[in-house]
This record gives structure tokens, C-alpha cells and sequence, in this order.
């Protein structure tokens, strides 16, 4: 008797949702945790240096995680790349700072290979008519993890009212559910065994080398498009650092308004990833040259008005105003003080706005390429640029710079960003068009949306595609 699931293993949606499972118990309960501002340490200072040391290594192994996902395969990256997860969380129980900074430089080297391998996955994996699907189901898998972990820090912080610290329970809840996630990634399938719904494999690739792939990393900087798209990358996660570490981090909140808003945020994310993904995919609303105008608009306007916003509220309190030494009488805001819930809304539409930017930059480089290797080096550059702008942040942060002037700063950024990435969204093809060298026969093949049109043997001959398919 045959057993049959209710799924297709080997299908790109199912692989897609694999990582999106794993990113649910690695990135997914980091979020959770750093969302209420320094994981919850006193010692944010300790906090901000760790965050630099984990984005100034996410930012160089993100270049090179590329290569490190052509060469060893993300079998292997993935499940090493999520136990960093784990000893960074474990970091937030010693009274170490020094400990806490490494810890964070060694989680930088492992979201730089796990995000890589996660980007080109979810890019490359789907047809070009369900890209926006695959971001949606990687999203909301993934923001669900933050929104779970969301809820269990909520939960063990909502008894304590007006402390300001992170339960050790919560960091241990967190460690197990994280060494779950990171031994998940063994069951991914080699990208060579994964098939789409019309019969074509995802990836006919051979093992690359280094020789080659630094060839191809440096091709990057010579690539106007890349290049343009740096301001909206750099960007990226930018807002991260004032929102979590200002906004709802900075003060202004105690720990149980921080946990609820914290929850808000990551819920929001997934109503976000789930609609913005849909109309990436909406034809009905034109090709995808124009809906990639539409997506760009429709991030535009949230961010702008959000921000705006956001200015208006920001007027209710400094660095200065939040110090109990400066400032002894100051009562942290709770959930059931007067005024939390515009602040709160105000916080989980942050969450919205951040998948749809998110989504929208995938979106974009999909549609620039269908292969995985590619892929990879595309994300790799993109988690390059955006952590780079995140280490600043963060330096920015440590400083002690005034939380009006992070706001300007990353409001402007975003903005320009976003305009710039008009001269993109006109050259969004219909269809993909590409030649693919680095077969397993040493051939090329060139890919019309996904699909194989013709196939090259190394000697420049024509070879059956049907063949091919059942040799390789």
C-alpha cells in the first residue's frame, strides 16, 4: 500500500515553506526577542555593539554566501547557519557584554549564509507567475515564528508590569524552539531533485568553485541596476534599528507595552506579506512591468504617510525625557495607560509597511532572474547593502543620537530609495530571458521564464531536453 501526502515534497511551494518553517524557529524568534529593544538588556550599549558586530559580519558573509550556497549546498549551510541563532540567545544569559558582542559577530556569519540560501530559494524555486505567492508563504511562515515568539515573551513579561528586563524563561523557551529550526534544514532537498508543477527542474547546476564565483560577486558592482536599487537596499533594514530601538526600545515603554506592541508588529507583517505578495502576482492589473510600478507606489505612500506620522509622536519624547536620572518623575507608558493604543497601531503598521518594502525588493530581483545561482549572488549583494546600512544604524543608535534625527535620517532614506527604484521597475521584462552556463554536462541552456528553450552541450551542440531531464 502507497502512503500519499497531502503535498508534493519535492514541489518548489513546499521547499519554499521548509525555509520559511526553519526561518519561523531562527530569524523568526530573534526577531521576537530584539523587537522589544536590546532583547531586553540593561546594558543597551552592549546591546547596540552587538547588533554592529552581527551586522558588520552579516554584511561581509553575505557576499560570500553566495558562493558558499553554489559550492556546498544549503543542506549544509542552513542547519549550521541556524544553531548561531542559538548561541547568541544563550549569550543574553551571561552578564558577559564581551561575550554578548562575539556571540553577535558569530550570528552575523551565520544569518549571512542562512539568509543567502533563503533568498535564493524563494526567488529561483517558483515559476515567474508565483514569485509574489513564494514571498507570501516564506513571509507569513516566518513572521508567525516572530508572532509565536512574540507572544510567548508577551506572556512571560505581562505579569511583570513596570520591570524592564527579559525573563530568563523566555530566553530558554526560545534556545529550544531555535536547535528545532536549525535541525529542520537536513530535510531541504538538493535543488537538482526539486520539480515545478509543469515538469521542469528548478536547477541543472553542477557544484561551482571559488575562482568562479568571485568572478561573478564582482560582475555585481558592474550591474547598473544593482547599483541604482543600493539607497533602497541600504535602507532596508535601517528602520529596524530606530523602531525597535528607539520607538518602542527607547524608553517611552515598559517591558510588558514593548512585548504587546513587539506582538502587534509581527502580526501585522504577515497580513502584510500575504496581501502585497497576491497583487504581485494579480495580472489583472496588468504585466508585470506595471505591477511593479504599482508595488513601488503602494510602498512609497505607506512609508510616507507612516512616517509622518510617526514625526508627530516622536514629539513626546527624548533621550532626556525617558532617563530616570534626568527625568525621576517619568512614568513608563503601559498597555492601560491613556494614548497606548494610536501608539501601539502606529508600531504594528511599522510591521505592515516592512513586509511590503521586504517584499517588494524580492519581487523586484526575481524579476531579473529565474536561476538559483544567481539568485543567490543577488541576495547575497542585497544582504550586503542592507547590513551595511545596518551597522550604521546601529553606531548611530550607540551614539546616543537624539531619536527625531534617526527618524529623519531613515525617512529620507527610504524615500529615495523608493524613487529611484522607478528607473528599475522600467526595465521589468515581461519575461526573463537568460543564458545559463555551469551545467552538470558542461553545456549552457538558455531560460525563457523559467522555462528551457534550447540546451548546448560543452561542444556547442544541441541537446534534448527530454534527455537531459531523465539523465540529470
Amino acid at each position: 500500500m502507497e502512503i500519499r501526502l497531502p503535498f508534493r515534497f519535492n514541489s518548489p511551494t513546499f521547499q519554499v515553506f521548509l525555509v520559511g518553517f526553519v526561518c519561523f524557529c531562527c530569524p523568526g524568534m530573534y526577531n521576537a526577542l530584539t523587537g522589544m529593544g536590546g532583547a531586553g538588556r540593561a546594558d543597551t550599549t552592549a546591546a547596540d555593539n552587538s547588533a554592529t558586530a552581527l551586522a558588520v559580519t552579516f554584511t561581509i558573509c553575505s557576499l560570500v554566501g553566495a558562493p558558499l550556497f553554489n559550492i556546498f549546498g544549503h543542506r549544509v549551510l542552513i542547519p549550521c547557519a541556524g544553531l548561531t541563532y542559538v548561541l547568541y540567545v544563550g549569550a543574553f544569559l551571561s552578564p558577559s557584554s564581551a561575550f554578548t558582542v562575539v556571540a553577535g559577530a558569530i550570528l552575523g556569519i551565520g544569518a549571512g549564509c542562512l539568509w543567502t540560501a533563503q533568498g535564493a530559494i524563494m526567488m529561483s524555486y517558483p515559476s515567474e507567475s508565483e514569485k509574489g505567492k513564494a514571498f507570501s508563504i516564506f513571509w507569513m511562515v516566518f513572521n508567525l515564528g516572530a508572532s509565536v515568539g512574540a507572544a510567548v515573551a508577551l506572556g512571560n513579561e505581562w505579569s511583570v508590569g513596570e520591570a524592564n528586563q527579559v525573563q530568563p524563561t523566555t530566553y530558554y523557551a526560545f534556545i529550544v524552539i531555535m536547535t528545532v529550526g536549525a535541525c529542520c534544514g537536513v530535510i531541504l532537498l538538493p535543488a537538482s531533485k526539486v520539480i515545478r508543477n509543469d515538469g521542469s527542474r528548478v536547477s541543472l547546476h553542477k557544484y561551482s568553485n571559488w575562482k568562479r564565483e568571485a568572478l561573478e560577486v564582482l560582475k555585481l558592482f558592474a550591474d547598473w541596476r544593482m547599483l541604482i536599487l543600493i539607497p533602497l537596499m541600504i535602507s532596508s533594514n535601517w528602520f529596524y534599528t530606530y523602531q525597535q530601538q528607539g520607538y518602542n526600545g527607547g524608553g517611552y515603554f515598559n517591558i510588558r507595552a514593548r512585548a504587546l506592541n513587539n506582538l502587534l508588529y509581527w502580526l501585522m507583517q504577515i497580513i502584510g506579506a500575504g496581501a502585497f505578495g497576491w497583487l504581485l502576482d494579480l495580472t489583472a492589473i496588468g504585466n508585470r512591468k506595471r505591477r511593479a510600478y504599482i508595488g513601488n507606489t503602494i510602498v512609497l505612500v505607506a512609508l510616507l504617510a507612516l512616517w509622518i506620522g510617526c514625526i508627530f509622536i516622536q514629539k513626546r519624547f527624548t533621550r532626556a525625557s525617558v532617563d530616570p536620572d534626568l527625568n525621576p518623575d517619568f512614568v513608563m507608558m503601559d498597555v492601560y495607560s491613556d494614548g497606548f493604543g494610536p501608539l501601539a497601531l502606529e508600531y504594528a503598521l511599522f510591521g505592515m509597511a516592512d513586509s511590503i518594502y521586504q517584499g517588494f525588493i524580492y519581487w523586484l530581483m526575481g524579476t531579473m532572474t529565474n536561476d538559483t545561482e544567481r539568485s543567490a549572488r543577488y541576495v547575497g549583494f542585497y544582504k550586503t547593502i542592507q547590513n551595511a546600512g545596518n551597522a550604521i544604524a546601529s553606531q548611530i543608535d550607540a551614539q546616543r543620537t537624539e531619536f527625531n534625527i534617526q527618524l529623519i535620517i531613515v525617512f529620507v532614506l527610504n524615500m529615495v530609495g523608493l524613487v529611484l527604484a522607478y528607473v528599475v521597475c522600467y526595465t521589468v521584462p515581461d519575461v526573463t530571458v537568460e543564458e545559463i552556463d555551469n551545467l552538470k554536462d558542461g553545456g549552457k541552456e538558455v531560460i525563457v521564464g523559467g522555462q528551457v528553450e534550447t540546451i548546448e552541450d560543452g561542444g556547442g551542440m544541441p541537446v534534448d531536453h527530454g534527455k537531459l531531464e531523465t539523465d540529470h
